[in-house]
């Protein structure tokens, strides 16, 4: 762990002087070794993309050309997130082209009780974060806990434009502290990561999603923005976009928000689905 905490202290001091371009491009190539070399990682994505596209025959050729693409995103992406450490929050703004963003999230915060932003691992969650946070959002997100020196490095990085981040094992105080202060808290609810979670239909198999979030949301009635900032896949003026849907405060039970949530996932992988950065067996078989 050391030595991959080094290598990306490297990768933020090397990212600081070169150009983005030429940062790019040197990603671009990492992603294309690594999506070479790491074949158990590749095999994970090339499952991931079997589910996602299970309805209809997509070609060999389709398949490799997402698996090699998820790669090289999640190079660029890892780019950027190095770059959160030194570039300016007008930078961060300038580079993102809005999909509701400040309307959404401003209805949102008007019920006075709190926000929880639900997203998942597509395109540049952290980035997301701290573009929400440089604009002026009372900005909170739960974040995986990793060895120590690895969390406080991400963590440096991610409440540099004034986020504020909680481990995941203090899931409570952070929806109190959310509630209490009128915040936005970003949730990544794709993933199970504490490993105690429920298990869903997501496409043609099933997954586990956090446990508790779904009732929480509808016990403290609290507005929900579903979100997500995704690589612009046209390259243009703005870097990424980014989407805030229009807030719901949701009367149904906890099952048929489940049901919504993955439904709103689906649609977002099936969009981007060489985005949708997860590199893990998490299919339940």
């Amino acid at each position: 762990m050391k030595l991959l905490v080094q290598l990306q202290k490297f990768g933020i001091f090397f990212i600081r002087v070169i150009p983005l371009k030429l940062a790019d491009k040197i990603a671009a190539g990492i992603g294309i070794l690594c999506c070479y070399l790491l074949k158990t990682k590749r095999t994970y994505i090339q499952n991931n993309l079997m589910h996602i596209f299970a309805d209809e025959n997509i070609s060999v050729e389709q398949c490799n050309h997402y698996v090699k693409n998820t790669f090289i995103n999640f190079a660029r992406v890892m780019v950027d997130f190095f770059r959160l450490g030194s570039i300016s929050k007008k930078d961060i703004i300038s580079s993102v082209k809005p999909f509701g963003v400040i309307e959404h999230t401003t209805q949102g915060l008007s019920f006075k009780r709190g926000v929880v932003l639900i997203t998942l691992h597509l395109g540049n969650w952290d980035y997301a974060g701290s573009y929400l946070a440089a604009l002026g959002v009372p900005m909170s997100a739960l974040v995986e806990e990793t060895e120590s020196e690895m969390f406080d490095l991400y963590t440096k990085h991610r409440e540099r434009t004034g986020m504020q981040t909680f481990s995941v094992v203090r899931a409570g105080y952070a929806f109190l502290h959310t509630i209490k202060n009128n915040r936005v808290l970003a949730v990544l609810a794709d993933r199970d990561i504490m490993k105690n979670g429920i298990t869903v239909d997501f496409y043609s198999g099933k997954r586990n999603i956090p446990k508790g979030l779904a009732e929480i949301v509808i016990k403290r009635k609290l507005p929900v923005l579903f979100a997500y900032m995704v690589l612009n896949p046209n390259k243009g003026l703005h870097r990424y976009l980014g989407v805030i849907e229009p807030p719901i405060v949701f009367n149904g039970t906890t099952d048929e928000f489940n049901r919504l949530m993955v439904t709103k996932f689906q649609y977002y992988i099936r969009s981007y689905p060489d985005q949708w950065l997860v590199f893990h067996p998490e299919w339940v078989e």
